[in-house]
């Protein structure tokens, strides 16, 4: 899905195109409070995406800012899009506000990047895979935990329709210890390594593997996604031990001792191997050989 597509970010890019007709003509957030007799603290949560714009509010907004017609109707039609459902939102019983962001993200950013330490990559599971590797992990029972594990399970196989997008970009650095750790029995991860090399070959995808030679390597321990974006900063995913984190440039700034999406980045494309962009990290590609290892009889 492109990022126009995607019911968050297209109230993020209406939030952001009203903040900027307004200061284009001058005016304050107290001049639009008057107009249409709001409290400031209204347009200040509209500006600041604390709630939705409706499409009645959008249209006086357009007409206060002296938008041309064409602006105005790319205005309405920006509301009306973004006040649509996103296509998870079945799944709310099962998302964290982190993990709406998350998906968002991922279906939105020109360029996704995933390090992996432990487990597969969300997008690259088998249903199989992903549902030992859930069931283990929260250790769900009972009717309304198989609910829950289903719709998880069901989720998870849905975003990676993702990868089928042509205008976004793929790539993952797994440690090796993600391709030796059997998850489920022996038959799922034989399935499951089929699938990652399966998935590697797509061509808009690249995926590595940083081998047990390589020893310590920076933040090897902690599992990150960083999104890269056509026309906005990069954001970064951490998931640990104490829960889930969304990263953003503007955030980390506040705080030297915070890595920032940047930060991620630059770690990321150190582990990468090529040549040609002056890399040489100690990722290496993924074969039939080094996938299956010993494993593969």
């Amino acid at each position: 899905m492109a990022t126009s597509e995607n019911p968050m970010f297209l109230r993020q890019r209406l939030r952001e195109r009203l903040k900027k007709d307004r200061e284009r003509t001058g005016r304050t957030q107290q001049h639009v409070a008057d107009r249409f007799g709001w409290s400031p603290s209204k347009v200040i949560r509209i500006e600041n995406g604390k709630i939705a714009v409706s499409i009645t509010d959008a249209m006086a907004m357009a007409d206060f800012y002296d938008l041309s017609p064409e602006e105005r109707d790319e205005v309405i039609a920006l509301a009306r899009a973004a006040r649509g459902p996103s296509w998870y939102a079945p799944y709310k019983e099962v998302l964290t506000p982190e993990l709406e962001t998350y998906i968002a993200c991922e279906e939105s950013a020109s360029i996704v990047r995933a390090f992996e330490r432990n487990a597969m990559p969300g997008l690259i599971q088998t249903e199989e895979y992903a549902r030992a590797l859930l069931q283990t992990l929260q250790g769900l029972d009972g009717a309304l935990g198989e609910r829950r594990l289903e719709l998880q399970v069901t989720l998870r196989m849905q975003r990676q329709k993702v990868l089928e997008s042509v205008d976004s970009k793929f790539f993952f650095i797994l440690d090796e210890s993600v391709l030796r750790r059997i998850i489920g029995s022996e038959a799922i991860m034989r399935q499951q390594r089929e699938t990652l090399l399966r998935i590697s070959e797509l061509p808009n995808v690249t995926a590595s593997y940083v081998p047990f030679t390589a020893g310590a390597y920076p933040i090897y321990r902690t599992p990150y996604q960083i999104f890269e974006f056509d026309d906005g900063d990069p954001v970064a995913y951490l998931e640990n031990t104490d829960g889930e984190a969304i990263l953003t440039e503007r955030a980390s700034s506040y705080s030297r001792n915070i890595l920032g999406p940047a930060d991620y980045l630059d770690i990321f494309q150190k582990l990468e191997k090529d040549p040609e962009k002056g890399r040489n990290g100690p990722a290496q590609p993924l074969t039939e050989e080094s996938v299956f290892g010993n494993s593969n009889g």
